[in-house]
């Protein structure tokens, strides 16, 4: 357990005005006093489990303290992303359940359910991933991504699956910027340039620790991911579907590093050269442009078809978005996502001559359009039959294109293709639960306990469908 550092002191001088809350994670030790959140509140509101303890102050390590550092990191989340989506429910409708403590596991998931957390044993002590801001702001991310952009929770897409992680990296750090405290203490930390290696950029330092305590190579060395990084877009149909934390990966986690960390490069550049005094933003200017940032990248996902290069879609309608913000921020997206390859050189320069109505009309019909299912060869899974799978099948209305490590274009995969590879990966990772649909002997056992996806007996096969979305830290 972290050594608890802050304001626990005016936390109980305020008595029960206020509650007392880990400030971004446990692995930080630094206690904030925060307003007593409103669970109950619209458009997203949660149902946390029932008697609630009374606010005040309590000690960490407590459940009641736990309790409270949920609730306010959630209610912060929600309400940050509530009007700038917005959202008028739930994908599971008014209430979003919380179970804080689901049992003995490294993890934390998000089901279309509710949001699920764990408790497990560690050289510190017993960590609860419930009790981490960053983890519950993540797995809030997971569903308020699914909230407004549900044809993402299902299809079969490697690029998709992790920008729904990095999405929910995202909504942690943007969650975090809402604390004021936090902001001036990161703007000092840095010393003004915001796109350094500090509390805000990593993400999740306890359950971090807990991992790679477990297993040294499977995590960042200071945290469970980091959004300053210097990863740049490789198809992920070429990589390797696991590697070592310092190397990239086709897995969803890994490869959301490279979103995130353009995003967060992103932030840090547009405040500077959006700040009065550049070599020292404020961090009301810091919460300025995080909002920009925010209300860009959600213009973007709403107006991307779900495409087999989705990173590519995404970076270029977010040029298109920024566009009419600030016009200081489209030549920073560009240049960033060039730079790490998310978008190609010609890509970035043909944006600029995309009409207006060309990229908000008819790509924004085509994002509403119903996604195609293939019906994959099976007979490598042990499936008797075809293997039924959602493809990223939508219509693109202008090219955008990633780019290779030679800066030549990336041609996107088929539909087809980019879901027999997510696949192919999600068995050879042990993320499949086959319930009956295979005969044992036909089965690849992992040992895993928690599954992603699983397979659903359907007339000349199976199909495949998400469970969830979770840490996946491979320590179970």
């Amino acid at each position: 357990m972290a050594k608890a550092k802050g304001s626990a002191k005016n936390a109980k001088a305020e008595g029960s005005k206020s509650v007392s809350v880990w400030e971004d994670d446990p692995g930080t030790g630094i206690l904030v006093s925060r307003p007593i959140p409103d669970l109950s509140k619209k458009p997203l509101a949660f149902g946390f489990p029932e008697p609630a303890p009374k606010p005040g102050v309590y000690p960490p390590g407590a459940a009641d303290f736990r309790y409270w550092t949920a609730a306010e990191a959630l209610r912060r989340g929600a309400d940050f992303w509530s009007v700038r989506v917005p959202l008028t429910k739930w994908q599971v409708g008014a209430t979003l359940k919380v179970i804080l403590d689901e049992g003995d596991d490294l993890n934390a998931y998000y089901d279309r359910e509710a949001l699920n957390f764990f408790h497990s044993p560690s050289r510190t002590g017993t960590v609860y991933s419930g009790e981490s801001p960053d983890v519950v702001c993540h797995e809030m991310g997971h569903a308020v991504l699914d909230s407004f952009k549900p044809e993402l929770w299902d299809v079969g897409s490697q690029e998709v699956a992790a920008f729904h992680e990095s999405f929910a990296d995202i909504s942690a750090i943007l969650s975090a910027i809402q604390l004021p405290s936090l902001r001036i203490s990161i703007l000092h930390d840095t010393g003004g340039r915001l796109y350094r290696n500090s509390r805000l950029s990593r993400l999740a330092e306890q359950i971090g620790a807990a991992i790679r305590a477990q297993r040294p190579d499977a995590v960042d060395a200071d945290c469970l991911r980091n959004a300053v990084n210097s990863f740049g877009y490789q198809d992920p149909s070429t990589l390797p579907n696991s590697a070592p934390a310092a190397q990239l990966s086709s897995e969803p986690h890994s490869f959301s590093r490279v979103f995130t960390g353009a995003f967060f490069e992103s932030l840090g550049t547009a405040l500077s050269a959006k700040a009065q005094d550049p070599t020292m933003p404020t961090e009301a200017e810091l919460l300025s442009v995080a909002s920009d940032l925010a209300g860009i990248l959600i213009s973007a996902i709403k107006a991307s078809p779900v495409v087999s290069n989705w990173y590519a879609q995404v970076a270029a309608n977010m040029v298109i978005a920024a566009g009419p913000v600030d016009a200081r921020y489209p030549p920073i997206i560009k240049a960033i996502y060039v730079r790490r390859l998310i978008l190609s050189l010609h890509s970035a320069a043909s944006i600029a001559s995309v009409p207006t109505a060309r990229a908000a009309g008819p790509a924004a019909a085509a994002a509403q359009e119903e996604l195609a299912e293939t019906a994959l060869p099976a007979v490598d899974y042990g499936i008797n039959g075809v293997l039924f799978v959602r493809t990223p099948s939508q219509r693109d209305h202008f090219v955008a294109l990633s780019a290779a490590g030679d800066l030549s274009p990336v041609q996107p995969l088929s539909a087809a293709t980019a879901a027999q590879m997510f696949v192919d990966d999600l068995f050879s990772r042990g993320r499949v639960d086959y319930d009956d649909v295979v005969l044992p002997e036909a089965r690849l056992d992992h040992g895993r306990k928690l599954k992603s996806h699983r397979l659903v007996t359907t007339p000349g096969g199976a199909r495949l469908e998400r469970l969830l979305f979770d840490c996946d830290c491979g320590c179970q």
